[in-house]
């Protein structure tokens, strides 16, 4: 195979696509305003009625082909799906791609809510106006269109097989790029906060039981020190039950 030319002069359109110079040609790939010829229209219309994300190509101001790619969809997304719904959540997929191959996706896996076709700092309008509503949002995303909204919601996953940018804009990063990783982020967070909340019960009732005793001297010191360390190890030994979370 013969060696790709260079790009020069490259542009990244946030939720438009991208475009450069190429062996003097000005190139450009992705949700473009050109006019689009009757062959083109109709491979758009065929890509996308086969539930798959149409990108216009074009040069020198004229557009010359369709690609039609689509994203396949993983077996466990379905049941991680079904499973953020058994957590008390409502997912929504909000995405940039067209309504029709958003719906295809949200059809496969359980989606009710689709929020398509909207440019990154429409997906953070979408998130500003649900936290306006009152609810708490969660965001998963892998994209740089995905990034102004990771870092707008109240708690922002990013896939570690995602791009930088979106690593960097979300709270936590899921190693794996498997969504059931999510479910299981929320499970162990929700964990964590009750076991912390137990143990500050316990500490508090614990000293607001003892400070009473301790300043009316009712308590041995001997006493109130082996309540203290008592207090300790049940302390830490709660919290180390979260070892055991599968």
């Amino acid at each position: 195979a013969g060696r790709l030319p260079d790009v020069a002069a490259f542009v990244s359109v946030p939720g438009r696509g991208v475009r450069g110079r190429v062996e003097g040609r000005e190139v450009a790939v992705g949700r473009l305003h050109y006019e689009l010829p009757p062959a083109a229209a109709r491979a758009v219309d065929e890509a996308e009625g086969n539930g798959r994300t149409a990108v216009v190509v074009a040069w020198d101001g004229e557009v010359r082909g369709v690609l039609a790619v689509a994203d396949a969809v993983r077996e466990t997304s379905a049941g991680a799906v079904a499973e953020l719904r058994r957590l008390g959540l409502a997912p929504v997929l909000l995405t940039g791609d067209n309504r029709r191959v958003a719906e295809s996706v949200a059809a496969a896996v359980g989606i009710d809510e689709v929020i398509a076709e909207v440019l990154p700092e429409e997906k953070v309008a979408v998130v500003e106006r649900l936290r306006a509503e009152g609810r708490t949002v969660a965001m998963v995303g892998d994209g740089v269109n995905d990034a102004a909204a990771l870092a707008t919601a109240d708690l922002g996953l990013a896939m570690g097989t995602g791009t930088d940018a979106a690593i960097e804009a979300g709270d936590l990063t899921l190693v794996r790029g498997d969504l059931r990783v999510a479910a299981d982020a929320i499970r162990l967070s929700r964990r964590t906060l009750a076991t912390i909340k137990g143990n500050l019960v316990w500490a508090f009732g614990y000293n607001v039981a003892a400070l009473p005793l301790a300043a009316a001297g009712l308590l041995n010191p001997m006493i109130a020190g082996a309540a203290m360390a008592f207090s300790s190890v049940f302390v830490v030994s709660n919290s180390l039950r979260l070892r055991a979370f599968h």
